[in-house]
């Protein structure tokens, strides 16, 4: 019956308890609706939540539920410092490790130690271990400790790559850029000249952006990379969203990029991790002090590079960080620190 509310009032109604329903219809109904697009249902069904008994809570969870309600409950989680939700997520195979590299920065030590040494947990970080490397060790020595011990039982997480399957693997990764070099490509005005958009109306302009992607689309990826250290404005705006990484690298190596686009990139949540973590680590593109904030308040920049870099942020800007939602809770937690 509740499956079948489908606009606000309907699904309020639901929620709401308005509906003749079980115990445990009315449970999986709130869960299901705790990861709506709707905010003002998605909201009413975590205040629910909130008042319901973890236990409750992890009876109901199934491989059934939506992947949004997945990362609601994540949330939920990291609110409540229980570990016990985070395994029974794990058996859905819809939590996601960006889900716990950003909602779960908490500094609660049995709560990690309950994961840390809970086998499907350590196995399911396996793909991202050195990002969880760097967010233990910003929450405490013990607990990267732990889980450094824990990857030792799993053999796969000790295997360094064969130089045969490397060499495969550097080779695919350039074979698209290999004649770059004795390759001149001669490119049109529109795509290299900083005065393009010089004078055009607005009109004119969409059409000039029209004209530069449709330009684009037709590049193999060697004129892509070419352009993308050669290009104007527009082109690196569009080339930086390119989801290859040699296409986003040229752009980064564009000798014409300005700070304010670096900062722009560096604070972009949407910008590759590839992206954040170039310009984080490069002296050159992380020089000016609008890098540095926009990547602290990334939720994509390595936890461990946001902690160094916030020793740099001004105190008005540490305010502002100690209240920020989009930032993990660690980086809230040292940044209130340093304001006292």
């Amino acid at each position: 019956m509740w499956r079948q509310a489908s606009t606000t009032p309907q699904k309020l109604a639901v929620i709401n308890g308005l509906l003749p329903l079980t115990a445990s219809e009315y449970l999986k109904a709130v869960i299901f609706f705790c990861g709506d697009e709707d905010e003002i249902v998605q909201k009413a069904a975590v205040d629910k939540l909130r008042f319901t008994q973890s236990n409750e809570i992890k009876k109901i969870i199934s491989p059934e539920i939506p992947a949004n309600s997945v990362r609601t409950l994540t949330k939920l989680a990291g609110e409540r410092k229980d570990s016990s939700i985070i395994i029974s997520l794990l058996l859905t195979g819809k939590l996601q490790r960006q889900w716990i590299l950003d909602f779960l920065a908490t500094n609660d030590a049995t709560f990690w130690n309950t994961l840390v040494t809970h086998k499907d947990f350590v196995a399911f970080t396996l793909p991202q271990r050195s990002d969880f490397k760097q967010l233990f060790s910003a929450i405490s020595d013990v607990i990267e400790s732990l889980y450094e011990e824990q990857l030792t039982y799993f053999p796969e997480a000790q295997e360094e790559p064969q130089p045969e399957a490397q060499e495969e693997a550097e080779t695919a990764e350039e074979e698209d850029v290999v004649e770059l070099e004795d390759t001149i490509f001669d490119f049109p005005d529109f795509l290299t000249s900083e005065t393009a958009f010089e004078g055009l109306s607005a009109d004119d302009m969409l059409e000039q952006r029209k004209t530069i992607a449709e330009a684009l689309r037709d590049m193999n990826v060697g004129q892509k990379i070419k352009v993308a250290m050669l290009g104007n404005l527009e082109v690196r705006k569009m080339l930086i969203k390119d989801p290859r990484k040699q296409i986003v690298m040229a752009v980064l190596a564009n000798a014409r990029i300005t700070d304010k686009e670096v900062a722009s990139i560096a604070g972009d949540a949407s910008s590759s991790l590839d992206a954040i973590s170039y310009i984080a680590s490069n002296k050159s593109l992380s020089k000016s002090y609008a890098v540095k904030l926009a990547l602290v308040n990334n939720p994509k920049t390595p936890m461990k590079t946001a902690l160094l870099l916030l020793e740099t942020i001004r105190m008005n800007d540490l305010k502002n960080i100690a209240k920020s939602r989009s930032v993990s809770n660690v980086i809230k937690q040292r940044a209130a620190k340093k304001i006292k």
